[in-house]
């Protein structure tokens, strides 16, 4: 627990972007608890919703540019989804476009979200608008929920 502590006041800010890029991008990282420890550590809440917003768009949008390098049926066999979860996962893409960016914010299927709009080649900067609404508001709800707890307890 001290390891964590230390690492948020000595990287600050900039050690939050980059555990968020990790968290945005393919890897399987979570920063929602690594905010909380950041936000324990006593750093500036703003500041900590800007710089793991701007980190968590872009590991997502490196998904989305990952996505156009693709074939499809790689992706299909990558994230083992077949059959008719395969086409169901097309179809919602399909219909919601880049709107389904906002949900990028989800743990693992967020991911692969992102790739799919990538790989159908949904415009890139409706897809970055839309994804970075939805991952502000993750965080923000995060930092209000931590800012009440912290409230409550004092």
């Amino acid at each position: 627990m001290e390891l964590i502590m230390d690492f948020c006041r000595e990287y600050g800010y900039w050690g939050m972007c980059f555990i968020s890029f990790l968290s945005g991008s393919i890897l399987p990282f979570s920063s929602d608890v690594l905010l909380v420890f950041f936000l324990g550590v006593g750093l500036n809440p703003l500041h900590l919703l800007i710089s793991s917003t701007v980190g968590n768009t872009l590991g997502g949008m490196t998904c989305y540019f990952l996505g156009g390098f693709i074939k499809k049926g790689w992706f299909t066999r990558f994230f083992r989804v077949k059959g008719e979860k395969a086409e169901r996962a097309n179809a919602y893409i399909e219909k919601y476009g880049y709107w389904a960016a906002f949900f990028s914010f989800m743990a693992v299927i967020g991911e692969a979200i992102v790739i799919m709009l990538g790989n159908m080649r949904v415009c890139w900067w409706k897809v970055f608008l839309v994804m970075i609404l939805g991952k502000i508001l993750r965080y923000l709800i995060i930092i209000l929920s931590f800012e009440g707890v912290a409230t409550a307890v004092a």
